[in-house]
């Protein structure tokens, strides 16, 4: 029987143009759910998922304190104050911010249980981008558009806490530090908490951008459409 050359140049024309699939090798961690495939997951949806699960958990206990001293914290201050002439001043100083405070109970009480809401959110995200979920996608970016909107929200209530708090700690630090007698002037107190209170703005602003920053990369990557192949699924916008 003869051998037709024609049909070994087809076949090797054939394998030199086929296009392998980087999403499609065999791979014991994620298999598929049609051919037994395995799914080769990308290294910045592991990223991802790992910091959404992270985020969820420390989010979810961040809330739950945050919740505690809106609702507990005049009386878990109390428990710590000291007698006397400073635990007096002490004492009304947290009134005082206490009363600032109460101006925003609402708003830190929704804050609050969204955050705690949030926090499921990231893990329920982080667990299916692991999977490869095609719901997950979506999900997530959902999940991190939501989270930018409160960042935001938050970070602008801290503000404007902290303006309306700073005139009552300055005024207790000096009373405080003359209460003392301990010859320390009261505004070089006062001075030493007002640079205290700043670094604490800025790192709270610093952090606030860093994770502004990093949602904001992790909604663009999981919208790339080379991700298809994982989730099984067409690019999202």
């Amino acid at each position: 029987m003869s051998h037709d050359p024609t049909e070994d140049a087809a076949e090797k024309n054939a394998g030199e143009h086929r296009v392998e699939n980087p999403y499609a090798q065999h791979h014991a961690a994620l298999p598929s759910s049609d051919d037994g495939v395995a799914t080769v997951r990308p290294t910045g949806i592991t990223v991802i998922a790992v910091v959404c699960i992270v985020a969820g958990m420390l989010g979810g206990l961040g809330a739950v304190g945050s919740l505690s001293q809106t609702l507990w914290g005049d009386r878990i201050s109390s428990m710590f104050t000291p007698a006397g002439e400073v635990g007096e001043l002490q004492r009304e100083m947290q009134q005082a911010m206490m009363a600032v405070l109460g101006k925003y109970f609402i708003v830190n009480l929704v804050l609050g249980g969204m955050a705690i809401v949030l926090a499921v959110a990231f893990i329920a995200a982080g667990i299916g981008l692991i999977q490869g979920k095609q719901w997950s996608r979506t999900w997530a970016r959902r999940t991190l558009l939501w989270a930018i909107g409160l960042e935001t929200v938050r970070v602008a209530v801290y503000a404007m806490t902290q303006y309306e708090l700073f005139p009552v700690t300055q005024e207790y630090m000096q009373k405080m530090a003359g209460g003392q007698g301990n010859g320390v002037d009261g505004e070089t107190i006062a001075w030493i908490s007002s640079i205290g209170v700043v670094i604490a703005m800025l790192f709270y602003v610093v952090w606030f951008l860093l994770k502004l920053i990093l949602m904001i990369w992790a909604r663009k990557y999981l919208a790339k459409p080379h991700l298809n192949g994982y989730f099984q699924t067409p690019s999202v916008t």
